[in-house]
């Protein structure tokens, strides 16, 4: 089996949640994906993630020159297909028990005897690590109560830019990753950048807060009319993305802006949202992003 470098002992280096996103940093990994066919792996039943998903990837997919559609019930019930990737859910644990949901892309393998594929609420629990290309954490029950289901393009376009620059070379561990991403930070101030009220935390009273702080056009808008901009693709346009893990005392605050229209990654943070907290974007992050060069 082609050895390849996995993200497994970074994403337990810490005691805070596992990183929001990342995957494997082998170039030979990733090429040899291409020619495989990528199973797209949809909810149990129907649900607004499953209508997002098919949409997402029948406009978006370009990893692989064929895809297809399969449940997770399917899965668990047939082989795993070394000549298949798949694009699923997977959850995650942290050393201290918080739990996150990804779309993860992976690369099928020979399951041994007797061997299945465990899945939670329709997220897989058992996905060895070394087996995963590319993932980033996701909140389904946004997608599906919240109708944030267009959120999907920018992942899709995510997972396939990173996997491109790890291809490249150009990402070759997290530290190349992260210096990638703080070099796109200075870029979202030639875009106008919409942020949702449902992202600011408490303690960000309005846009004004925002505006004496970064220079910039930005706007505070409603998550629904942030999802429209989405939906458009608009180019010119960056969108912020928050994430809660854990509960009210162990909760983390995962914060994200992306390029609405090439579903690049911007800007990323994260904060411990102890006891109410924290739980959202801060005038720090608008100040870093003003900062950035």
């Amino acid at each position: 089996m082609m050895t390849r470098t996995t993200t497994f002992l970074a994403l337990l280096a810490t005691t805070t949640l596992l990183h929001a996103q990342y995957g494997t940093f082998d170039a030979a990994f990733v090429k040899d994906a291409h020619a495989r066919t990528t199973l797209v792996v949809l909810d149990d039943g129907d649900s607004p993630y499953n209508r997002a998903m098919i949409d997402a990837v029948k406009a978006n997919w370009k990893f692989t020159g064929t895809f297809d559609f399969v449940h997770v019930g399917e899965l668990a019930t047939q082989p795993m297909s070394a000549d298949n990737l798949y694009l699923l859910k997977s959850a995650k644990n942290d050393p201290e028990k918080h739990t996150a949901v990804f779309l993860t892309l992976i690369q099928g393998w020979k399951q041994k005897k007797n061997e299945t594929m465990q899945a939670t609420d329709n997220a897989f629990t058992t996905i060895p690590a070394d087996q995963e290309l590319a993932f980033i954490m996701i909140d389904p029950k946004a997608i599906n109560e919240q109708n944030t289901g267009p959120m999907l393009n920018i992942y899709v376009k995510h997972l396939q830019d990173y996997l491109g620059m790890v291809e490249k070379g150009q990402i070759t561990d997290k530290t190349t990753a992260d210096r990638i991403y703080d070099g796109r930070t200075r870029l979202i101030r030639d875009t106008e950048l919409l942020v949702a009220e449902e992202h600011l935390d408490k303690s960000v009273a309005d846009a004004g807060a925002i505006k004496a702080e970064y220079q910039s056009p930005v706007q505070v808008v409603k998550l629904a009319d942030l999802v429209n901009a989405v939906k458009s693709g608009d180019r010119g346009k960056t969108v912020t993305d928050m994430l809660l893990t854990g509960d009210y005392k162990t909760k983390w605050c995962f914060k994200r802006v992306f390029n609405a229209g090439t579903g690049e990654l911007m800007f990323q943070s994260d904060d411990a949202a102890l006891y109410g907290k924290k739980e959202g974007f801060l005038i720090g992050d608008f100040k870093s992003i003003e900062r950035a060069r």
